[in-house]
């Protein structure tokens, strides 16, 4: 196939106007994720809260149960 080059081919040149508008619909895009990932950030930061008190309830739990046994001893020796 022999391509001429006797035809005419039209370029298009993109315009400002298109420019602005890809330009607002990047910037709507990344606004759009940064919004997402700050909600995201602030479930994840309240899971590691509620993650923490329940650590902190079963040491609670843990020590009780150790202060109560070693109370136990000491009632038996006396006994």
């Amino acid at each position: 196939m022999k391509i001429s080059y006797d035809k005419w081919y039209p370029v298009v040149q993109p315009q400002a106007m298109v420019q602005q508008k890809l330009f607002i619909k990047r910037v709507e895009k990344q606004n759009a994720e940064y919004a997402l990932q700050v909600q995201i950030d602030q479930q994840v930061k309240k899971f590691h809260q509620y993650e923490y008190e329940i650590y902190e309830y079963r040491m609670r739990q843990i020590t009780l149960n150790i202060d109560i046994t070693n109370l136990k001893r000491e009632i038996d020796k006396l006994v």
